[in-house]
């Protein structure tokens, strides 16, 4: 069930005329239907609250009624009864009442006889031939239980019958309520009335005890719709619904209240215009479009109503003060029962709306509503009605929840499959582009590859080999220098060969590959090579950062072989706290510090440290020199220009 949104009703587009009368009568069929149903199931002939008993109903004789002093036998054995009429009412104050008449039986059955024990009074004590057969709570009147006021099936021992005239007595207690109904009472064959009346005791006891335990419950869901929910007031009459009509449950079937006559009678009137005006408030929040001022004025009619309760009861004599009271209540609660009714017809008639069932099964709380407050001017069950309709909320909001989540669910499986197929579509546009990306960057950085080798084979090795091929034709160069060049020649392509190797992916396979290559060069140059790698864990750098390493360290072997002028190189990479790689290359000549700047590559190496995120530092170290590059610990690939 929606929750609804604080707007009122001039705030919202009407719906065309004949649409709305298409609305109502659509809303007028589902509201039939419903109350058939409802009727049919629960007051028909055969329906579940059926009042008519198929039994062979024994038949009373001389009706007495006697005012006692005491609720005790002793008592009601030696009242002075007088004769009366039943149904029999008493007025006005507190009394204590014996009620005696008496019955004959040709022959006691053997199951004993059944009895349909109520009276309208607080409480009642049943005797049979002077012993008691029911007798509950507290009878003194001031502390009274009121056990009196639901129905009892009473079993009579067959031991406790005789063949002939047989006596029933009841003796009462009434304190606050101005009234006692007292009314013939139904007997017959025990099984009989036991098999009669089953269903129609299930109905009034069980049914309404689960009816209360229901509405409890839906109670405190909507508790926490009230912290969750936008629209809080919406929440908070639904509480105030479910929580009276669960206490009115409570009335009905819980006897020991911690007041007495007077309290009760202000807990039911108080209770029930709880539950006529919040369902017409939860009605107006259920349309999601209140009437201005309607909330608001419900909570002041009830304020109202239940302070000239209190003054009535304590300023006017009994039964004025009841009955003004009582009067008031009839006609307010069947006013607002037939409020609801119009309630939902004004929404369907003015807004587009789809919540016909819902709205139909409401009704028939309002319908019971209003019965019980004027039924009893017609003979019918006032005050059953109510309860009845209890589990039919609880079943609205069960309709309006599968309901409404249902379609919200299939809503959201249809969601989720559009979702996943445009998340799908757009995977592979990704893909797609992220493939292009490559493509690109690969051809970009093919191009780039391309021009540093054509600039390194035209600066370096074309240099070299101009300069050698003039030397040669000068006849300035003698062997030894011819093959001196040509070395040079050979390292320069060497280099430029392993700085485009595809085998070269990671830092561990770079290693290995240069560690293989540099030592023999190194080895064959006449230089003795020492490696050490000294790494805790090998950093997982990009490609392209493993080759500008590969680059920067062939770079410094070939100076320290070319200028160095010593006999050792040694290489040691290892990573630290502050960085996850640093190389060292050191050699034992005669140190490069005059000629830092002066070339020799010295500063391509600068460049491509400084594209990797790195910094090198050359360091004289008595003799030779020392070379250190550091790589932070999250590099930074760069363009390398």
């Amino acid at each position: 069930m929606a929750v609804s949104e604080d707007v009122s009703s001039d705030q919202h587009e009407h719906q065309p005329a004949g649409r709305g009368f298409r609305h109502i009568f659509r809303l007028g069929l589902f509201i039939l239907a419903a109350q058939a149903l409802f009727w049919g199931v629960f007051y028909s002939p055969w329906g579940l609250g059926s009042t008519g008993y198929d039994i062979d109903q024994i038949a009373f004789s001389r009706f007495e009624i006697a005012e006692l002093s005491q609720p005790t036998p002793t008592a009601a054995d030696a009242g002075q009864y007088k004769a009366v009429e039943l149904p029999y009412t008493d007025c006005c104050d507190p009394a204590y009442l014996a009620l005696r008449t008496h019955f004959d039986l040709a022959q006691v059955p053997a199951e004993g006889l059944g009895l349909i024990a109520f009276q309208q009074a607080d409480n009642f004590i049943i005797r049979a031939n002077g012993s008691i057969v029911h007798q509950l709570g507290v009878m003194e009147a001031g502390k009274q239980t009121f056990h009196g006021q639901r129905a009892y099936l009473i079993h009579i021992p067959a031991g406790l019958l005789k063949p002939g005239t047989n006596q029933l007595s009841y003796i009462s207690v009434r304190h606050g309520y101005p009234y006692t109904d007292l009314y013939p009472p139904l007997m017959g064959h025990y099984e009989q009335v036991r098999t009669a009346t089953e269903m129609r005791f299930w109905q009034t006891i069980d049914l309404r005890m689960l009816g209360g335990w229901m509405t409890f419950i839906l109670g405190l869901f909507a508790l926490i719709l009230l912290f969750r929910s936008r629209d809080r007031r919406f929440a908070a009459w639904l509480v105030v619904l479910c929580w009276s009509w669960t206490a009115f449950a409570a009335y009905g079937l819980y006897f020991t209240l911690p007041f007495g006559g007077i309290g009760r009678i202000l807990f039911f009137y108080a209770v029930n215009t709880a539950i006529a005006l919040s369902l017409l408030g939860f009605i107006d929040a259920w349309t999601r479009r209140p009437l201005r001022y309607l909330q608001p004025a419900l909570l002041g009619i009830w304020l109202a109503f239940n302070t000239a309760c209190v003054a009535s009861l304590t300023t006017l004599a009994m039964p004025l003060s009841f009955d003004v009271i009582n009067e008031s209540w009839t006609w307010l609660t069947f006013f607002l029962g037939i409020s609801v009714v119009v309630r939902l017809v004004w929404h369907f008639a003015r807004a587009p709306e789809d919540r016909h069932l819902e709205a139909a099964l409401l009704s028939i709380c309002a319908v019971c509503l209003a019965l019980d407050a004027i039924g009893e001017r017609f003979g019918l069950l006032a005050g059953g009605y109510l309860m009845d309709s209890a589990p039919l909320l609880l079943l609205a909001f069960v309709v309006a929840f599968l309901q409404r989540n249902f379609t919200l669910f299939q809503s959201a499986i249809e969601l989720n499959n559009l979702l996943e197929a445009t998340v799908k579509a757009r995977e592979a546009e990704l893909a797609t582009a992220h493939q292009r990306e490559r493509e690109l960057v690969g051809r970009e950085a093919r191009s780039e590859e391309r021009r540093r080798l054509m600039r390194d084979m035209h600066d370096g090795v074309g240099g070299q080999l101009v300069g050698l091929l003039l030397s040669v034709r000068r006849g300035a160069v003698n062997q030894a220098r011819i093959a001196e060049k040509l070395q040079e020649v050979m390292d320069e392509v060497r280099l430029m060969i392993d700085s485009v190797d595809s085998t070269v992916t990671s830092l561990a396979t770079m290693l290995q590959l240069f560690e293989a290559r540099a030592r023999s060069r190194v080895e064959d140059a006449g230089f003795t090579f020492d490696w050490h790698v000294l790494m805790t864990q090998t950093p997982d750098l990009p490609p392209r950062q493993v080759l500008h390493l590969l680059r920067i360290m062939q770079e410094a072997v070939t100076n320290a072989l070319k200028h160095s002028g010593g006999s050792r190189i040694g290489i040691t990479v290892l990573d630290t706290p502050d960085y996850a790689l640093c190389v060292i290359i050191a050699d034992d000549g005669t140190g490069l510090a005059e000629e830092l700047g002066r070339g020799h590559g010295l500063g391509n190496m600068r460049i491509r440290a400084e594209a990797i995120g790195g910094e090198i530092n050359y360091e004289d170290a008595a003799p030779g020199l020392r070379l250190v590059l550091r790589v932070a610990a999250q590099p930074m690939l760069r363009a390398v220009a």
